[in-house]
């Protein structure tokens, strides 16, 4: 049993790593980052079972597990409830909406319509929208907004004029999509970058592997994690030059900047972290209880996130569990300093 805690800690430890290290150079630590929940728990077990015991090795185990408190919250929120319809300046929304469901992922074939009556009733400014459909048509389904913008799956739509907007370009064999518009706020721009960042891309192939692997069956199990460990470092990898692409774009920026969207990445890893410093998470700051956004057939993580400035303050930071798509809603009020 010892040897197995000592295996835990040193995994948690590495996990630690993974918003530091870009896994271009080590790939390791992004898949121990991907594996942080997991990890954690298990050391949390560890720990209570070598306290009953009143074992020394508890001591080592709670301060393995105490040195990643600030990862905790990063998951985990204990701010107190905020107060409804607090005063605020802008309030923004992102939303996955897995192509409006055409794929079928909700069996109601009124989940289309759910989707639009959510954003039109959200009285959100800006809603930055993820899986997008390629129709310019889909626009029209939100009269409210009168400002929008697409690119590839990315679409945001605004109250408030876009008074410039553009693309990320990411380069050749990158599976992701950015966008960015500056927006007159009542007499003050900002500019926000709608994103959604490489998925993982496992196909039903790699599904497949992984139910069986969770089920017990671990036959050829060997060649299964393999296989899906290549397109889990794969995805990552192209991830942090993506976050760094884009990093790199918004400190540009003339206006304070908001980023938001699908980052298919935990708050565990290079490019969260790249994205976020000098920045304000604003599940961190208004959130509460777990954060987790993606309810589709993998484990579910917190992969959409709204970052923000430090020339705003968060007021309320809100995760719809509706179940019209595999990403629950995502919303925040912001206030001007």
């Amino acid at each position: 049993m010892r040897i197995i805690t000592i295996a835990a800690m040193i995994g948690l430890l590495g996990s630690y790593t993974s918003p530091y290290v870009n896994p271009n150079v080590f790939y390791p630590s992004s898949l121990l980052g991907l594996a942080y929940h997991y990890l954690l728990i298990a050391n949390i077990i560890l720990f209570l079972y070598w306290l009953i015991r009143w074992k020394k090795i508890a001591i080592f185990s709670f301060l393995v597990i105490a040195s990643g408190y600030p990862f905790i919250t990063t998951y985990y929120a204990l701010n107190p409830k905020t107060v409804s319809d607090a005063p605020h300046d802008l309030s923004i929304l992102t939303y996955n909406i897995c192509q409006m469901n055409a794929s079928n992922w909700m069996q109601e074939k009124d989940t289309p319509k759910k989707i639009m009556d959510y954003i039109n009733n959200s009285d959100a400014d800006i809603v930055c929208l993820e899986e997008f459909p390629a129709r310019d048509a889909s626009f029209q389904k939100f009269p409210g907004y009168k400002y929008r913008y697409r690119n590839r799956d990315v679409a945001l739509i605004s109250r408030y004029p876009i008074v410039k907007k553009g693309t990320i370009d990411f380069g050749p064999g990158n599976a992701a999509a950015g966008i960015y518009a500056d927006i007159d706020v009542q007499g003050d721009t900002i500019r926000v970058y709608a994103l959604h960042l490489e998925s993982y891309r496992l196909g039903n192939n790699e599904k497949e592997i992984y139910k069986n692997l969770t089920s017990g069956n671990t036959e050829n199990a060997t060649q299964g994690v393999k296989k899906i460990s290549s397109r889990l470092v794969h995805a990552n990898r192209n991830r942090a030059n993506q976050a760094i692409k884009v990093k790199a774009h918004a400190q540009q920026s003339p206006y304070p900047v908001i980023i938001c969207g699908d980052f298919n990445d935990t708050p565990l890893s290079y490019a969260y972290h790249t994205l976020s410093t000098g920045m304000t998470d604003s599940f961190i700051e208004k959130g509460r209880g777990l954060g987790n956004t993606y309810i589709g057939e993998f484990p579910s993580f917190r992969i959409d996130h709204i970052l923000h400035a430090p020339s705003f303050n968060t007021v309320s930071y809100t995760r719809d569990t509706v179940k019209y798509s595999d990403h629950y809603p995502v919303r925040s009020d912001l206030k001007f300093k």
